[in-house]
Formats: C-alpha cells, structure tokens, sequence
C-alpha cells in the first residue's frame, strides 16, 4: 500500500500546532484536533482521494497538505469513545486504523509447529550466545549454559526464546556466517528438543536463517529489516514468522551519531520504511500473518527520538502488524537514569510497561522474571484479565 496512515493523539495545543505547520495548514486552529479522533494520511494522491470521501461519509473533514516531501492528508472524525469497542469497518479503511489503533495489541501468528498466540503481552526473553554483547557478552560459553539460562527463563514466564551469535552493539563486528552458526545452531537445536517454547533466532544472514530453522527454530529476527540478498527467500521457503525491525542507515553505520535533523517525523518515517518493507514481504510471497514489526529503538535513533518512539508507538499498529518493542537496558535508559547496563533492571521494567500501554504485542527483555510479574499487572489493569 502507497498511503501510511496513522491515529494521532496529542498531549497539547503546541504539539497540535506543530502537526499543523507541518501539514502546512498553519491557519486552522489547532484546538480542533484536540476535540476529535484526528487520523494522519500520507502517500500517493489517488489513494488519498477516496479518505477524504471516506472521511465524509464518517461526519468528518479532510484537510490536504503536503508533509516531508509527501501529499497528506489531515483527518479529523468526530471524538470517538474507545471504551464502546471496535468499530463497525463496512470496507473502511479509517475505521479499520482506528480499529488498530485502540484494539490491535492481540497477536496471532502462524509459526512452522503451531501459533503464536495470546490476548496479553509476550515476553521475549533475550539469549546472547556472544563474547562482546553489550550487556551479557559471554555469560554463556557453552550448549549447557545457555540452555540452563533459557530454561530458567521460561521457568520465569518466557514466551519465546530469542537466540542471538552476532553482537550489533556500538563498535560492533561482523562475524562470517560459519563463527555465527556454529555459536547458535547447538543452542537453537538443544532448546528446541528440550523446551516448549518457540525459539527466535536474531541474525542478518540468511544461511544462518535456514540453518536455523532446520535446527527447531520458528521466528527469524532480524535487525536489517529482511533487506540481505536472500532473506525473504529464506522467510518464505521455510515458513518463518519473521520480525521486521527498522535502522536508520547500514548495519555498518547505524550506530553513528544522529540529531533531530535525522528524521523528518520519527513515527511517520519509520512507518514508511516498516511499511515498505511489509510490501516487500509480500510481493516475494510471505504472508502478512506472519510478520511482527519492530521500530528499533536505539537503532540509528537519538535519545529524543527513542522517548518519542517509546511514547507513541500505538501509532505502529496502524499498519496491521503485531508490534515489538525491545527498549532492555538500552543507553537510552542509562541516560536517564544514571546506570550501567547491568543496573537498569528498575529502568527495562518501566520501559517494558509502557510498552504494553502504548500497544506492544511483545517486548523483548534481559530481565524476564521482574519483567512477567509487572506485565502481570499491567495487563490485569489494561485488559481486565483475572489472572
């Protein structure tokens, strides 16, 4: 689809204005879209055209604009109360991304061997079979050590095991694809007889991807976006789930300084490269039930943009995919709070909750024992769930 859309919501009259001077319809006032369900549209306009019909049909206005170099449309529907429950879609695309927006955070995907499945929040919990990750490098030399280390993660509550042989910390270097399978595959293999849990393997590469799917593996995880010559063949032949996350930039150069100058809107650019992506997925013949999107924070973001993320990811969910968020003991965390890696247990957890608030599927944690109890509690008052 060539039009991203998006519900916005706003915490005041200047973030209002801002969206205002940005659609470049500076003359309206901004307090009308503080009154009513406003839903952002960008993209090509003869598929722009039928919102704003749309939007009439609704009660609503549509105003055009032209927004980072795209036509845009800016929608404004009269309020609409979330608590009466989905609405009636009728073959509408709005009321379908409103739909997204407020009731999206279910996940149901088809895997290799069975579903993943849940009306809560899932934790990932995070293996690193690495000497140099930035927070638990070589913690697990061995196949035992770090099957020990999966299995009290999902004593814990893990929901899937997400297994990792190549480092994309700062400073980072490649490894070739045989040092990787040859850290990841036992691991992959061990857990994957022993535990029922469905295992994800984070990797770029995809000899690695099918290698470990072979070996029991169901999720490929990949930081590149699915972008490496050979990857979407790889998801498709073998029936991987796959994460999608996004970068800003190479895997060589995502970690370079960025400013906010880096991104026109953080939110809409990374909606657009999630939703290319999703459009290349599907063109090589990957069923869109089997992807998960990730916004990659702390992926080519500054501090700025990973609050900004962090706090507005509901708006992802407007493309139809099931979200991950993975914020565990990342620098943004430190800056705020003032710790090392290994110390930001207190700052992952406020992290993962607010995940589930803003509409995460799943979060992907170091800390997976703190993590379920706070999401326990997160998602009993999210959701009303008893237990």
């Amino acid at each position: 689809m060539s039009v991203v859309l998006r519900v916005r919501e706003y915490r005041s009259i200047a973030e209002a204005r801002k969206d205002l001077v940005s659609f470049q319809l500076p003359n309206l006032p901004p307090a009308v879209l503080l009154y009513g369900t406003v839903i952002m549209a960008e993209g090509k306009v003869s598929e722009l055209l039928p919102l704003s019909y749309e939007a009439r049909d609704l009660d609503g206005k549509a105003y055009s604009g032209r927004r980072g170099g795209r036509d845009a449309l800016l929608i404004v529907l009269p309020h609409i109360d979330a608590l009466s429950g989905p609405l009636p879609e009728r073959d509408s695309i709005l009321t379908r991304c409103i739909n997204l927006y407020s009731f999206g955070g279910n996940i149901d995907v088809p895997l290799p061997r069975g579903r993943l499945s849940a009306d809560r929040t899932l934790v990932m919990g995070i293996l690193n079979v690495t000497p140099d990750s930035f927070s638990d490098g070589g913690r697990y030399p061995d196949v035992e050590a770090a099957f020990a280390r999966a299995e009290r993660m999902v004593q814990e509550g893990a929901d899937i095991i997400d297994v990792g042989g190549e480092s994309t910390r700062p400073g980072w270097q490649p490894i070739s694809a045989e040092e990787e399978l040859s850290r990841i595959i036992p691991v992959v293999r061990r857990i994957a007889s022993s535990l029922d849990v469905p295992v994800s393997v984070d990797t770029m590469k995809p000899e690695v991807a099918r290698a470990a799917m072979e070996a029991g593996a169901s999720i490929i995880n990949d930081v590149n976006g699915l972008r490496n010559e050979g990857m979407l063949s790889a998801v498709k032949e073998t029936g991987a789930a796959a994460v999608v996350m996004h970068m800003r930039g190479t895997p060589q150069d995502m970690h370079a300084e960025v400013d906010a100058s880096a991104y026109f809107d953080v939110i809409s650019d990374v909606m657009w490269y999630l939703n290319g992506r999703i459009e290349a997925a599907k063109a090589a013949g990957i069923p869109s039930e089997r992807l998960i999107v990730d916004p990659g924070l702390g992926f080519g973001k500054s501090f700025e943009h990973n609050i900004e993320l962090l706090r507005r990811c509901r708006e992802v969910r407007c493309l139809g995919a099931p979200m991950l968020i993975g914020a565990s003991r990342k620098r943004f965390i430190g800056q705020l709070t003032e710790r090392l890696p290994e110390q930001r247990l207190g700052g992952s957890v406020g992290a993962a909750v607010m995940a589930a608030v803003n509409g995460a599927s799943i979060v992907r944690v170091h800390d997976v024992d703190a993590t379920v109890q706070a999401l326990r509690v997160a998602d009993a008052l999210l959701r009303g769930h008893n237990t």
